[in-house]
């Protein structure tokens, strides 16, 4: 397995995270790494905070100094990007280049979702994916008053606190019925509005675009339900979809993503694996098909596809697990909320440390923690374990998750 060529099909950050796992591990056959940016691999969570804040810099993301994936005989590193991948393991680059290869590991992630509506193709119309996008965002903050973000999810409030800490008029606008619902429950969604309100921050529940149009230098945001809103900067950010375009026609089960077992394989496709944003990866611990687009997720499952390319399967079994720091406020999420799960608050989510857990019928299956990360590791344990606790014990803050977890 060690002299076979391996072509990692993305070069961010679980991709090259895949590259160093497999030298680290004594590979020796090519490994070819291949992206759509001029960047080396990076860590992408900074960009909606740190580096467009100006605190700190691109080449601070990144995995390794630009000559790591130039040093040696078995790394390359091209730019070029993918445009398909045929069935008979032959690659086709974006420059016209066949490459042949006998594993692939895609590590392609995911292409935010466009607006579809009139005027999203104004130049003043914006999204946060990559460091050209940063870098294009820095001046447009720099020298705009009005930022108007599309979606509430995890990187258009975190643009938004950022943007408001910029001293911007920031309006977000979110079409369902409360920010951030894929990862937080209700209150948690209350709580988060909340605390942008109080810094400044206007959002709109249940809020869709009609169009956007040019307006004295600035543009104009017409609203679905009437009305319209002025801005210099409109940032789209309604997630993303998998990448996965350039795999049609390879044979390789494509369902949300690339879709695998236990071990990070492709369904359907032995010679074939994926990681990071575009993995849908059944899970051992919930028993189906997961995605997770997280930064622990891109860290662990590149180690384990490594792992399973080198010949040592060990099945992969990650706990959801994210966090966002906005208003210097930090929050972590563990595991998966649905709807209709019972929630439990251990501390207030208000001013300081809060913490509130969530019961899937009747067993811990996660919970968010604000300003007390410390708490985490217990927490998953919890989760993991599928702790089945009293109501009144679970939410009694005189008991320590520690406690609870070692019961």
């Amino acid at each position: 397995m060690q002299h076979q060529h391996v072509l990692i099909a993305g070069a961010g950050h679980a991709g090259g995270r895949v590259a160093q796992a497999l030298r680290v591990a004594g590979h020796t056959g090519l490994i070819t790494l291949v992206g759509d940016e001029p960047h080396p691999p990076y860590e992408r969570p900074a960009l909606s905070k740190e580096v467009l804040q100006g605190k700190k810099t691109a080449a601070e993301l990144t995995l390794e100094p630009a000559s790591f994936w130039h040093e040696g005989d078995n790394l390359q590193w091209r730019s070029h990007g993918i445009a398909a991948v045929c069935a008979d393991r032959v690659a086709m680059l974006g420059n016209g280049e066949r490459l042949a290869f006998d594993v692939l590991v895609v590590a392609s992630g995911g292409a935010p979702r466009a607006l579809t509506v009139a005027g999203s193709d104004l130049p003043g119309v914006r999204m946060l994916r990559t460091i050209d996008d940063c870098h294009a965002l820095q001046p447009a903050f720099a020298s705009g008053k009005h930022v108007v973000v599309i979606g509430g999810g995890v990187i258009g409030m975190e643009v938004a606190a950022s943007a408001a800490r910029m001293a911007l008029n920031v309006t977000v606008l979110e079409g369902g019925a409360r920010v951030m619902a894929r990862c937080l429950p209700p209150e948690a969604s209350a709580w988060l509005q909340k605390l942008h309100a109080d810094n400044g921050v206007s959002i709109r529940i249940g809020t869709t675009v009609e169009s956007i149009q040019r307006n004295h230098g600035g543009m104009l945001v017409n609203l679905s339900s009437g009305g319209h809103l002025p801005a210099d900067i409109v940032l789209v950010a309604i997630g993303i979809t998998p990448a996965t375009g350039f795999l049609k026609g390879s044979g390789i089960a494509l369902e949300n993503g690339v879709l695998t077992d236990a071990f990070c394989r492709s369904s359907n496709t032995p010679w074939c694996y994926a990681v990071g944003d575009v993995a849908n990866s059944f899970s051992p611990l919930y028993q189906r098909h997961v995605r997770q687009e997280t930064w622990r997720n891109a860290e662990n499952q590149a180690r384990a596809v490594a792992a399973s390319v080198m010949g040592r399967d060990v099945a992969y079994e990650e706990l959801p697990w994210m966090w966002s720091d906005q208003f210097d406020r930090n929050i972590q999420v563990v595991g998966i909320h649905a709807p209709g799960d019972i929630s439990v608050a251990r501390a207030p989510l208000g001013e300081g440390a809060g913490s509130m857990l969530w019961l899937h019928e009747g067993k811990v299956a996660g919970g968010v923690l604000v300003d007390c990360g410390r708490e985490r590791k217990q927490l998953e344990a919890l989760v993991r374990r599928g702790s089945q606790i009293d109501v009144a014990r679970l939410g009694d803050s005189t008991v320590s998750l520690k406690e609870l977890a070692t019961a």
